[in-house]
């Protein structure tokens, strides 16, 4: 598996995985935001690039994992009250796990327990820190 890390910009510091396919060669990119210097899957698609990011050959398959938004529990595309409900229900009263339980872990300290809970409630009624799920 290969990874690089954007550099700048409103995501900076943000990861993105991929994996090869079969050797293709040895590349390298780069852009104010981004850099890249790596062997990729085959060289069959060309380069190309953009603001943010520059690969030259090769394709690309993401490998992330599935894609949530962090604290939307019941996985309705929104974080709101219906969440720390959806949340209180799973952990006491027997309800449903969540669909994507990483969605769950929202201070990100790999439990699942009453601090996420606390830390919805907090986000949403008190303005504390938004989310932010592994």
């Amino acid at each position: 598996m290969l990874s690089a890390v954007l550099l700048a910009g409103d995501k900076a510091g943000e990861k993105i995985n991929w994996q090869v396919l079969s050797g293709g060669g040895t590349v390298a990119g780069n852009s104010a935001n981004f850099k890249l210097t790596s062997t990729v899957a085959q060289t069959a698609t060309g380069s190309g690039n953009s603001a943010n990011y520059k690969i030259y050959h090769g394709f690309l398959q993401n490998i992330m994992g599935e894609s949530y938004i962090c604290g939307d529990v019941n996985d309705d595309e929104i974080v709101n009250i219906l969440d720390i409900i959806y949340y209180t229900g799973w952990k006491f009263k027997g309800g449903a796990a969540p669909s994507i339980l990483n969605s769950a872990d929202v201070n990100s300290d790999g439990a699942y327990n009453i601090l996420d809970i606390i830390y919805l409630i907090d986000y949403k009624f008190k303005g504390g820190p938004a989310p932010h799920c592994p």
